[in-house]
């Protein structure tokens, strides 16, 4: 019985180790994000050194909205790799600095990467 116990458990470890080599080796094609839309470049940059300073996201995007600095729109959403590489390219957590899309800029946090 011993013998089995440790068979299973090797074979569980190999698994383990398996899914995680495959979700990093993995190139996710849609992620994640939170997103702030906002007017102009000198209202991105406010918000932007609001994020800096420590601020959270929900926060920010908020005090902005109330302000009339933002955009009403949807605080969450899903990107794909065609629509923001740049995400593709950062770690999650990360928030990116303002991007202008179409009339307006768009200040976007990286939630996660969906498999």
């Amino acid at each position: 019985m011993d013998k089995d116990v440790s068979h299973y458990l090797g074979e569980l470890l190999i698994w383990e180790i398996e899914d995680y080599l495959r979700a990093r080796t993995a190139r996710p094609e849609r992620a994640r994000v939170a997103r702030i839309t906002v007017p102009s470049r000198s209202a991105a940059e406010a918000v932007a050194a609001d994020l800096e300073a420590g601020g959270s996201f929900y926060a920010a995007a908020r005090r902005a909205l109330a302000q009339g600095v933002a955009l009403p729109d949807d605080l969450f959403g899903v990107v794909t790799r065609d629509e923001h590489p740049e995400v593709f390219e950062a770690v999650p957590g990360t928030t990116l600095p303002p991007k202008p899309e179409g009339g307006h800029f768009l200040i976007i946090r990286l939630v996660a990467f969906e498999s």
